[in-house]
This record gives structure tokens, sequence and C-alpha cells, in this order.
């Protein structure tokens, strides 16, 4: 991501969230390794959920979303795997992943911000998953 695009972002997400509630890493030119962002989530029943965006190909690549650990279904299965109905992907690092845009409605236009506020659609979803054991897609539609 360049620096003009770094700075829009971050931007808008310190007039969104306090500035304890979310980080880049790696951000500053030069710098090694993967660049990413790591944002809470609060869910409506009070959960507390750690975000990470990966950056690379950033805004031209959708951001890989994982919640920093691996979730369990209802059934207390780890969502490790690429699921349609729960709107995952493979796991990687021992963290389920978040299908949030389909590869068709990725712009380089979306910003971290809509990405994290389709992840805490996310997260109100499982939580919902949880209590119904209904799949995700009962209540998401596929975004292709």
């Amino acid at each position: 991501m360049d620096k003009d695009r770094y700075n829009a972002e971050r931007s808008l997400l310190s007039r969104k969230f306090p500035a304890n509630a979310f980080r880049f890493f790696n951000m500053e030119e030069g710098a090694s390794g993967e660049q990413y962002l790591r944002i809470g989530a609060r869910t409506n029943s009070g959960n507390v959920y750690t975000l990470h965006m990966s950056l690379d190909g950033f805004p031209f690549a959708q951001p890989k979303v994982f919640v920093t650990r691996m979730l369990k279904d209802s059934k207390g299965n780890d969502m490790n795997s690429a699921s349609s109905a729960m709107h995952t992907l493979s796991a990687e690092r021992g963290w389920t992943r978040i299908c949030h845009y389909g590869p068709a409605s990725w712009t380089p236009a979306v910003s971290l911000y809509k990405v994290y506020v389709k992840c805490r659609l996310w997260l109100e979803m499982y939580e919902a998953h949880l209590r119904t054991g209904k799949p995700l897609d009962y209540y998401l539609n596929h975004q292709y």
C-alpha cells in the first residue's frame, strides 16, 4: 500500500475508533515482513475478537482477514476449512479466516473500514449461529 493510501486508511480508522483499538504493523518504508492491521471488534453481546488483516497487495487485492484464534462452530468443531455455508476460507496459522468480499465484488476503492464493517457483521452472524445452530448462510447473502 502506498504512503498516501496508508495515510487515508489510518485517518479514517482514527475517526471511527479509539487509538488503542487498531494498529498497523510493518508499514514504514523499508520494513520487512508482512504488512498487516490488527483491530478489535466487540459484538453486541460484549464478546471481543481481534481481527488480523493481511495487507499484502492491498488495495488491489482483498486483504485476508482472520480472527486471531480458531473459532468453533455450534457443534464444537474447528472452523478451519473453506465453507460456503459458513462464509469461511481455509484457516492459516491456526486462525479462522473470514470471507468478506467475493473476488468480483472487490475494487481498490474499498476501504479497510468497509472490510471491518463486513467482518463485524460476520461476527454477529457467527454468534447467532452459536445460539441457533443455523449456518451463517441463513443470515448472510453471498457476494460473488
